[in-house]
């Protein structure tokens, strides 16, 4: 296992290496300020959303619990894995089969969302069984991964990515939002495409794939946000065309809209203006403490 003192311990095979500012410069402040909407990074030309596998249980697969173990719940991270015998069903199918649009709602600022949870082309618990999918058990569904891409979405995407790079080391960085301390925000690691997965398998823990990785050629980079249920892929237009074109990965030439104006700013709730109280009051209890201690200081 890759192993620090101040950072997690890695899965086998890979390797933290040095501060993240230098080794992400390539990809231009643009794109590291806004991946979502900023310009696409330096010589790439296209790119495209790889949407996460969502799966349903036949009704010749036998009832199994959904397991309790956290680090196989369906959700947040890389550990929700849909059980032997599921199957597969696309966004692209689930919209229709609910005559629901292949787009997100309107967030407060008046902007489309990107594909996450608020998506009506998820396959929902409530709608997995014959009024969506007549060989599809009720209560039995697996959404996609949220804020990492899963087993199966790496299991399609890899090879792709692989056909369209010369080099097989990886260099990466995990979100900030889900590193426990700063220093692995700023900080990349390395490791092998050709193991990625299995070494993430191995591990037995709640793994997240890195929220930004690449290839040491520099030929295409993958984003994934800590609360999306889709990835963006940047590179050549040869690899989003081979990636459109690959059978079990479900992309998305998604680009975010305008679907009404801002709305207005919310007045805070009753429990906001009672948080914003007892932060004001402790603020002027440690500023009275602190001028004490000053006083203090000065007659001694």
């Amino acid at each position: 296992m890759g192993e620090s003192e101040d950072l997690r311990e890695l899965p086998e095979g890979w390797a933290w290496e040095g501060l993240a500012g230098r080794e992400l410069a390539w990809l231009g402040d643009g794109f590291l300020g806004d991946p979502l909407d900023g310009p696409l990074p330096d010589g790439f030309t296209n790119s495209t959303w790889v949407l996460h596998a969502q799966f349903f249980r036949p009704t010749d697969v036998p009832t199994e619990p959904k397991p309790d173990d956290p680090d196989s719940m369906p959700g947040f991270g890389f550990g929700a894995h849909a059980p032997d015998g599921w199957q597969r069903i696309t966004w692209a199918e689930t919209a229709s089969l609910k005559a629901v649009a292949l787009r997100g709602p309107a967030s407060d600022d008046g902007l489309e969302i990107p594909p996450c949870f608020r998506w009506e082309a998820l396959l929902n618990d409530r709608d997995a069984g014959h009024d969506i999918h007549p060989g599809a058990q009720r209560d039995t569904s697996v959404w996609p991964t949220e804020g990492s891409l899963g087993k199966a979405d790496l299991e399609a995407l890899v090879p792709v990515l692989a056909a369209h790079t010369g080099s097989n080391r990886m260099r990466g960085r995990f979100s900030p939002i889900t590193s426990s301390l700063d220093e692995e925000a700023m900080s990349t690691f390395t490791f092998d495409l050709s193991t990625m997965l299995s070494s993430m398998l191995a591990t037995g823990r709640q793994e997240f794939s890195p929220e930004l990785w690449w290839p040491e050629d520099r030929a295409w980079v993958v984003w994934t946000d800590y609360d999306l249920m889709g990835t963006r892929v940047f590179g050549s237009k040869e690899l989003i065309d081979a990636l459109r074109a690959a059978a079990d990965v479900e992309t998305l030439d998604w680009h975010r809209v305008r679907l009404r104006p801002p709305s207005p700013p919310r007045p805070p709730s009753p429990l906001q203006l009672r948080i914003q109280e007892l932060k004001a009051r402790q603020e002027a209890a440690q500023a009275e403490a602190n001028e004490a201690r000053e006083d203090d200081d000065e007659q001694s």
